[in-house]
């Protein structure tokens, strides 16, 4: 069984963060994700490409509905899926850069794409294989839940 000083369970910036300070103080790390690629919400699905689809959709409203009366601009063409492959596109670099490459210079931390379980206070397994840790972060995000009594 592998054993670690510290398995850190998620992929995205609070993960990342703890897995930098992990690394700096040498402690033997273990990263393991599942579910989004690494940079988490933020950079998949969130903070990124809505700000990257928000700016498309304010220089598209701006070129038409702009306060000076002495500029006439007109939109030639507005392709949508060329606009969402652009907001993709700018995620998966900011994934790349900021996280896969950052992640692969991280010496003292072990990447594994999987879904974690534990089995144990002490350990997870991933894929029928068991590791075992000494401290855990769990950085897997949250979810927006409404409770019943509100509605």
């Amino acid at each position: 069984m592998d054993e670690y000083d510290l398995i850190i369970i998620g992929g995205g910036a609070g993960a990342f963060a703890a897995a930098i300070k992990a690394n700096e103080l040498q402690a033997k790390t273990l990263m393991v994700n599942h579910g989004l690629p690494l940079g988490g919400t933020c950079v998949n699905v969130g903070c990124i490409p809505s700000k990257n689809l928000l700016k498309a959709g304010e220089v598209l409203y701006y070129s038409q509905y702009h306060n000076f009366n002495g500029i006439k601009l007109r939109v030639d063409e507005f392709d949508f899926g060329k606009t969402v492959q652009e907001e993709l596109d700018v995620a998966a670099t900011m994934r790349k850069e900021k996280y896969e490459d950052v992640l692969k210079n991280l010496q003292n931390v072990t990447f594994i794409d999987g879904r974690a379980r534990f089995v144990s206070p002490a350990e997870i397994e991933i894929g029928g294989q068991k590791y075992q840790g000494q401290k855990f972060v769990i950085a897997t995000g949250s979810t927006a839940n409404v409770s019943p009594f509100w509605y």
